[in-house]
Formats: C-alpha cells, sequence, structure tokens
C-alpha cells in the first residue's frame, strides 16, 4: 500500500509540473504558449514604418510640392515634371547624406550645397516672372521656419522675460 501511495504522489506530482507548464499557469497565458512565443508575435509587427511606405510618403509630399509650385507660378507640364524630378533627385541626395557618418556639421554643409544646387536648378527652369514668385515663396517658408523657432524660445526663460518687459513698456507707455 505504500509503494501504491508513492506511486500516485509522484503520478500527481509530474502531472501538475507538466500541466503548469503547459498553461503557464503564473502569467494566465491558458493558450499554452510560451511568453517567448507571444513576444515574438509583438516584435513581428513593429511600429516602425516599411520602407514602401516611406516611399509613398515621400512621393506624396513630393507631389503636395509640385501641385503647391503649379498653381503658385503657373507651371506648365514640362516644367512641372523637370522640377519634379530634381525635387526627387535632391531628395534621394539628402537621405544619403543623412546616413554619412559624418559629423552634423559636415553633413548641414552638404545638405547647405544640395539645396542651394536644387534651387539653381529649378530657378533655370523658371522664365523671369516665375523666379521672382519663386524667390518670394522661398523667402516666404524661410521666414516661416524661423517664426517656429521663436515661437520655441516662449518656454526659454531668458527670450520670456525679454517678451514681458517689451510687454511692459508698451503699457507703460
Amino acid at each position: 500500500m505504500n509503494t501504491f501511495k508513492i506511486a500516485i504522489f509522484g503520478l500527481l506530482l509530474t502531472s501538475a509540473t507538466a500541466f503548469s507548464q503547459y498553461n503557464d499557469y503564473y502569467n494566465y497565458n491558458r493558450l499554452g504558449r510560451s511568453n517567448r512565443d507571444i513576444s515574438r508575435d509583438y516584435s513581428s509587427t513593429s511600429s516602425q514604418p516599411s520602407a514602401e511606405q516611406i516611399e509613398k510618403a515621400k512621393a506624396k509630399k513630393i507631389d503636395e510640392i509640385i501641385a503647391n509650385l503649379k498653381t503658385e507660378l503657373t507651371l506648365d507640364e514640362l516644367q512641372a515634371i523637370a522640377i519634379k524630378n530634381e525635387i526627387t533627385s535632391s531628395i534621394k541626395n539628402i537621405d544619403i547624406v543623412g546616413k554619412k557618418e559624418i559629423s552634423q556639421e559636415e553633413k548641414s554643409k552638404e545638405i547647405k550645397a544640395l539645396t542651394d544646387r536644387t534651387e539653381t536648378t529649378i530657378n533655370s527652369y523658371l522664365n523671369a516672372a516665375q523666379k521672382e514668385k519663386y524667390k518670394a515663396l522661398i523667402a516666404d517658408s524661410k521666414s516661416g521656419k524661423k517664426d517656429k523657432k521663436s515661437k520655441k524660445t516662449r518656454g526659454n526663460p531668458e527670450a520670456s522675460g525679454e517678451q514681458s518687459e517689451a510687454k511692459d513698456k508698451t503699457v507703460e507707455e
């Protein structure tokens, strides 16, 4: 009888161990999958966009730029195609520069040179009236970027102090 009790106890102990390993009782995973399997499922669905999605977003952005330039500068189809190809080429070159392992200062210099070359090439496709409008658009976009930078200084205590001093002066007057 003693050996029978020991055999039953051993059988219950091994079956309970096997059961808890299968069901992962401590993490309430009743599907019989381990945590490693679950983490593999989550890691395969990453939140980073795929290369195809990035290319679609770039193409959409380029189309928006060209549509804006068409309306603002009254471009014909030949000009629009040539400028679109130039912008596409410029963006690819900027991406290549961005991936290079060089200092940020060198990257910014190269990107500035690429941007200048792109603007010069685009200007070569435009007539005199379109060039003036294009210069105005570029100036507006650059001033828009400066305005955004000045808005960022609002959180800066020194900048906000200067702004409050200016407000005080206007109130006193």
